[in-house]
């Protein structure tokens, strides 16, 4: 008899809110290419209304400026709701949030559009694998 197998740490849930559909649907296939469990999400709105319901996510990734509720209405509500898990904005106004002293800890992380998904990968693995 052999050493039982270890087993696969549970895949991740990553909510991604863009109002371009296409962008978010092409980063949500790279996320599940990588082994994320991902939903798509076309505003704040319908990201507020699923972030109410279970599963909670492991991670948020959104855009800042969306039409109806935007990436910092996102941002309040998941702070509002789970403290810890981690909110990444790509956006193409990074100069929004620079110098601006959001209210929620922790602070977001930000990426600028054109998004480098290494960078986004390389990041998203330090969070989860900081968790443990």
């Amino acid at each position: 008899m052999g050493l039982p197998a270890l087993a696969a740490p549970p895949a991740r849930r990553i909510l991604v809110i863009d109002d371009d559909v296409r962008t978010a649907r092409r980063l949500g296939s790279m996320l599940e290419e990588d082994g994320y469990i991902v939903e798509v999400m076309r505003n704040g709105t319908e990201a507020i209304e699923r972030l109410a319901r279970e599963p909670a996510p492991d991670a948020v990734i959104t855009d800042l400026i969306m039409p109806g509720l935007s990436g910092i209405a996102v941002l309040g509500e998941v702070r509002r709701r789970f403290q810890g898990i981690p909110v990444v904005f790509v956006t193409g106004h990074p100069d929004l949030l620079t110098g601006s002293s959001l209210p929620f800890e922790p602070s977001p992380i930000v990426f600028t559009k054109p998004l480098s998904y290494a960078d986004l990968s390389a990041r998203l693995t330090e969070l989860f694998h900081a968790e443990g």
